[in-house]
């Protein structure tokens, strides 16, 4: 089982880590996110005999799910983040963050449409499935999204209505 759980951990790690981040925006919150995430799969044993895909898409709604619980929690409403600090961070690293600086203007869904779709190449109907919204919300959800995002990138100072 440890063989089977440190080869899935390694394998998803990172992108566990950065649809956390897409949907928090703050490193540590991302951190303790991907830290439940795994520790839940390690106490599930069962789910590490499916298939690395099946695997995937139970890590992306475990992920979603400790993603809104960390915004429900009464000690997340208490405090104010180190944000300014993190994008500091995030700036000095060059181009490489600057799309993941621009898709974080986005809203929360648009983000997750995003990361989705882009990144873990998800098509629109398993997203509809990971998301429990129907495909024409998320093809809509998509196409704003990427509208947006070319604004953003075009004028650099789009602001949510």
């Amino acid at each position: 089982m440890d063989k089977d759980f440190l080869r899935i951990f390694n394998m998803y790690k990172n992108d566990i880590y950065r649809l956390a981040y897409s949907y928090t925006k703050n490193f540590s919150d991302s951190d303790d996110i991907v830290q439940n995430v795994f520790i839940k799969l390690y106490k599930k044993e069962k789910i590490l005999e499916k298939s690395d895909i099946e695997i995937k898409k139970w890590l992306i709604k475990v992920t979603i799910n400790e993603c809104k619980t960390i915004f429900l929690s009464s000690w997340k409403k208490k405090i104010c983040s180190l944000t300014e600090k993190e994008e500091n961070i995030m700036k000095s690293q060059s181009k490489e963050y600057f799309l993941l600086d621009e898709i974080n203007k986005l809203s929360k869904n648009e983000r997750l449409v995003i990361f989705l779709y882009y990144y873990e190449n998800y098509k629109i109907k398993e997203i509809s499935t990971i998301m429990k919204k129907s495909e024409t919300n998320i093809q809509t959800i998509l196409y704003r999204a990427r509208n947006k995002l070319k604004y953003i990138i075009k004028e650099g100072n789009y602001n949510e209505k």
